[in-house]
């Protein structure tokens, strides 16, 4: 049986292991030592470990300045934290050496059997290069300016131009910049390219529905629904950009992420839903008409002839009158009218 060293960081991964097959190691700064710490919290030679007459494996503090510390055992929970000088070592003890962590384990211990690779993982890799990536935040820069250009009736100046594709591809380093960042903290691993690759993508395909949702608004007048299908569109996409995120940026669980990554965006989305539902009966005193310019080409249904359209203008805009509330209002003011002169007359008799 050897002893194996494990250096932890500060996620609790372990950034490197070390063999001891002898009957002594040596743990430090110094270059000689079997285990090599760049902490400068700790000493050149600041500990070592002895296997005794026994086989069993002793840590010495070798008079350092910061000592030893037993943080914990990950095997037997009723190991509590101590500073330490001699320790006889046990399988899943875990050593502070200054700032630094080391764990130790023995070579009869089992490990877990290996996870498989998601799928997803040779879709991450072919996104995660810088062609894939700058060809997608090209597109998503082209279609928003296409769209800017369809949207407005005036001269697109060039200055609306830079802003749009400034907005477009500064958003997404953004995103991508954040979640490559919690990834070096977390994991350890940015995935910038991936990031970016994903967030570029879902912005051109919520982008492309978009004026798809333009196109059905121009043939069949869907100003009242419109907003709804928006919400819905985005409460597919965020989900899986969410999974996406987490799976590369994150250790969490696989039923956690996928729990947390349909829960957390369809929360929002569900009451902007509630909002919009909640409009619909409210009246509006100017007609919602879209303002972009469309093609007679892209409408692929038949229009409506201008005879019957105002033939049948007045059923759109007469207001029904209920007789029951008139006539309320009627014998509510007769009522009102026969108690005035009522009273007149009283005032006239005395």
């Amino acid at each position: 049986m050897a002893l194996i060293i494990e250096e932890i960081n500060r996620a609790h991964r372990v950034s490197a292991r070390y063999r001891m097959d002898g009957d002594r190691a040596t743990i430090g700064r110094c270059y000689d030592n079997a285990v090599m710490l760049e902490d400068p919290h700790v000493d050149p030679v600041h500990a070592e470990v002895v296997r005794d007459e026994d086989g069993c494996y002793v840590l010495r503090d070798l008079s350092s300045l910061n000592g030893l510390r037993l943080v914990r055992n990950f095997r037997d929970k009723s190991i509590k934290p101590a500073a330490i000088r001699e320790h006889q070592i046990r399988c899943g003890d875990e050593i502070q050496l200054g700032k630094s962590r080391v764990r130790f384990i023995d070579t009869d211990m089992s490990v877990a059997p290996a996870v498989p690779l998601h799928s997803a993982e040779t879709v991450f890799d072919r996104l995660a290069t810088p062609l894939v990536a700058a060809t997608l935040c090209l597109l998503v820069a082209g279609l928003s300016l296409w769209l800017a250009w369809l949207g407005t009736s005036s001269e697109l100046e060039w200055t609306g131009a830079v802003k749009v594709l400034t907005d477009a591809v500064i958003g997404l380093l953004i995103y991508a910049a954040a979640w490559a960042f919690i990834g070096k903290v977390v994991k350890h691993e940015a995935h910038f390219l991936a990031h970016l690759s994903i967030a570029a993508a879902a912005a051109l395909i919520y982008a492309g529905w978009q004026w798809f949702g333009t196109l059905l608004n121009f043939n069949f007048n869907l100003s009242q629904v419109l907003p709804l299908l928006n919400i819905l569109a985005l409460a597919v996409l965020l989900p899986v950009m969410l999974w996406c995120a987490t799976y590369l940026a994150l250790n969490v669980a696989p039923h956690w992420r996928l729990l947390g990554s349909v829960l957390l965006p369809w929360s929002f989305l569900g009451f902007a839903a509630a909002v919009e539902v909640g409009n619909m009966d409210e009246f509006s005193e100017s007609p919602q008409v879209s303002t972009e310019l469309k093609s007679k080409d892209w409408l692929f249904r038949t229009p409506v002839p201008l005879e019957k359209f105002l033939a049948d203008a007045p059923e759109l805009f007469d207001i029904p009158i209920e007789k029951s509330d008139d006539k309320k209002g009627k014998k509510s003011a007769n009522k009102d009218s026969t108690e005035e002169d009522t009273h007149d007359e009283e005032i006239r008799g005395e």
